[in-house]
């Protein structure tokens, strides 16, 4: 009998489990890569560029091809979990990663389960609240609140999952200032200009000796198709990214269309005709989430642990939908709509 077939096959049921949610492998830096998917370009622009990182500092990885493991083996790496949609998606199409990776990412610690499903809810019912960056600032006060009285503990690591609870009903105001309450998983509207937008932690990003390896929440895989897209809205084209609004464009289901959602100077070589979205006026739909595994990074500080350039911890994401203010029709379009007319 030939043992040599099911000792294979043994040992690739090995390296399924061992290698699961484990972090993409380090980028060879000196090999020319294929394209990271259908959406990337073969090549990425000359010279590291500054502001890709969210420390803001010089991007190192700006040109490293994508990692060659990850083209094929590495959605059997894994996990046999498909992402479940409860209620609907954004688009017909169906990406590896829902093949490959659930609801709950690759996480193994019960609260960063309970903030993964959160952050790929699909199913905020309307009709949709409208905010303001004074709505966002209320309701990140009301959650410090609760940390002064010792009733709610963020930033080190994500909140337990009974304490999420307690992010919902918060007394803020909506865009024209009536009071209302919020809180996570209600369905909101946020208007603001795009300050910037890129397939974050991607292995074209970071500033350590390889790129970053993707996040748990996408199974850690460093592909830009695996990752959220990161959009920081400011009240102004030339606001400061210190006082933005977060909205993320996550993988699942994504819309074509959204992948080019991208005006990050190292990241955007990489997308395959990329919107010219930089500055634009947008107005974007989806969940309110409170991301607990980060603190704020305001403009005049103080910044807590884990913490990047924004206003709050208070987000958009997932984001369900994108309008843009077309300025010769004076008013607001499907993205689907206003791209047609480029």
């Amino acid at each position: 009998m030939n043992r040599t077939l099911p000792i294979a096959i043994l040992g690739l049921i090995l390296i399924v489990l061992v290698s699961s949610c484990q972090p993409s492998p380090p980028v060879n830096t000196n090999a020319p890569g294929p394209a990271a998917s259908a959406t990337a370009s073969p090549a990425a622009s000359a010279g590291a560029t500054p502001n890709a990182e969210k420390t803001g500092t010089r991007g190192r990885h700006c040109d490293d091809p994508p990692p060659q493991i990850l083209q094929t083996a590495r959605p059997l790496l894994i996990s046999h979990s498909t992402w479940v949609v409860t209620c609907h998606s954004p688009a017909d199409r169906v990406m590896k990663i829902d093949k490959h990776c659930p609801n709950e990412g690759c996480a193994k610690k019960e609260n960063d389960k309970a903030q993964n499903r959160i952050k790929n809810n699909l199913c905020a019912a309307g009709p949709a609240i409208q905010i303001s960056t004074t709505s966002i600032d209320q309701l990140q006060a009301a959650v410090d609140q609760l940390v002064q009285q010792g009733t709610f503990k963020y930033g080190q690591s994500a909140p337990q999952p009974a304490d999420r609870a307690k992010l919902h009903d918060l007394s803020t105001v909506d865009v024209n200032g009536n009071a209302v309450l919020l809180g996570e998983g209600k369905l909101v509207m946020f208007e603001g200009f795009v300050l910037d937008a890129k397939h974050d932690d991607t292995y074209v990003l970071g500033s350590g000796p390889v790129g970053f390896a993707g996040e748990g929440v996408n199974c850690k895989n460093s592909l830009f198709e695996w990752n959220d897209i990161h959009v920081a809205l400011g009240e102004t084209a030339a606001a400061e990214e210190c006082s933005s609004v977060t909205a993320e464009i996550i993988p699942h289901f994504r819309p074509l269309l959204f992948e080019r959602f991208d005006s990050n100077a190292c990241t955007s070589p990489h997308v395959t005709n990329p919107l010219p979205i930089k500055g634009l006026r947008v107005r974007i739909t989806g969940q309110l989430f409170f991301d607990g595994s980060h603190t704020p990074g305001p403009c005049a500080g103080p910044h807590g642990v884990n913490s990047f350039p924004r206003r709050s911890v208070w987000e958009v994401h997932p984001a369900y939908a994108i309008e843009v203010f077309d300025t010769a029709k004076n008013k607001f379009v499907t993205l689907e709509e206003w791209a047609q007319g480029l």
